[in-house]
């Protein structure tokens, strides 16, 4: 399936997302390995799903862990991303040998200080991860200047615009879209996420 910017599926937690994201083209799939985050699944469980599903990228993320665990995580399960939402020094990024996408929140921040992360560690990450809520502090026009001249992960809360809408004006690298809903242990819908699948076909 083909669509009109890259997605990626976040956080998995169950091998249902995974194989879900693989059957309908989603090219990256998000594990969250920070323990102190509500989606933290533990690295066997995304060992046992990663084992089982092939065709979307793998990204590892991390909330405030040392480099010796981000690196020992990321290679123990054979990740090809590491998603970072800590404060890292640039420069030792390249230790974890991965591809980095640093994580930058949003909420309340204002133009220059999104700029300011993205210029402090754009020699050393291959892209960035705009999430939280958009705020009439920014306008729409700054999200497509920063996404024309950067990689853009978006994963943002942004009213009056349709999701296709959005995406055809500011045109991200990826969009991030969540899993289907547990109607009970183990069993899983995805209506909604199949809606919206289908309305970003190109």
């Amino acid at each position: 399936m083909s669509y009109i910017t890259k997605l990626k599926l976040s956080p998995v937690t169950n091998l249902a997302d995974a194989r879900f994201a693989a059957a309908a083209g989603i090219e990256y799939i998000g594990f969250c390995l920070n323990p102190n985050d509500a989606d933290f699944i533990l690295p066997i469980k995304a060992k046992e799903i990663l084992d089982w599903i092939s065709g979307s990228h793998a990204i590892a993320y991390f909330g405030n862990q040392d480099l010796d665990e981000i690196i020992s995580l990321s290679e123990l399960l054979h990740m090809d991303v590491v998603a970072l939402e800590n404060a890292i020094l640039p420069d030792e990024l390249p230790q974890i040998g991965k591809s980095i996408i640093k994580v930058i929140d949003i909420s309340s921040q204002q133009l220059d200080f999104i700029t300011k992360e993205i210029a402090a560690y754009q020699a050393y990450a291959d892209s960035f991860e705009l999430k939280g809520e958009w705020h009439e502090g920014l306008d729409i026009e700054a999200l497509k200047h920063l996404c024309l001249n950067h990689k853009i992960f978006l994963n943002l809360s942004i009213k009056g615009y349709s999701t296709r809408e959005l995406l055809t004006q500011i045109q991200p690298y990826a969009w991030h879209v969540s899993g289907g809903k547990e109607e009970k242990t183990g069993l899983k819908e995805y209506d909604e996420l199949n809606d919206l699948l289908e309305q970003l076909r190109k």
